[in-house]
């Protein structure tokens, strides 16, 4: 999967409501059950921080996901 760094940008611009919503929908088109009600500001200031690297740590960002969707907040 080739990730568009300008899109992902602007998505991670987005207030954490949109935000989430749009990685509800990318992970539901893969496959990925998420909760719809949005994390905690920490969860996902953890999230954008592991998206905005130079390098992204797909890892990471699963293993934060899994965590959210199994309901740790």
């Amino acid at each position: 999967m080739r990730i568009d760094k300008k899109k992902l940008e602007s998505m991670l611009n987005l207030p954490d409501d949109e935000l989430w919503a749009e990685i509800v929908r990318l992970g539901s088109g893969y496959g990925f059950t998420l909760p719809k009600e949005t994390p905690s500001k920490e969860k996902l200031a953890c999230l954008r921080s592991t998206a905005k690297g130079d390098r992204i740590n797909a890892g990471e960002a699963l293993k934060l996901l899994n965590s959210i969707r199994k309901g740790a907040k």
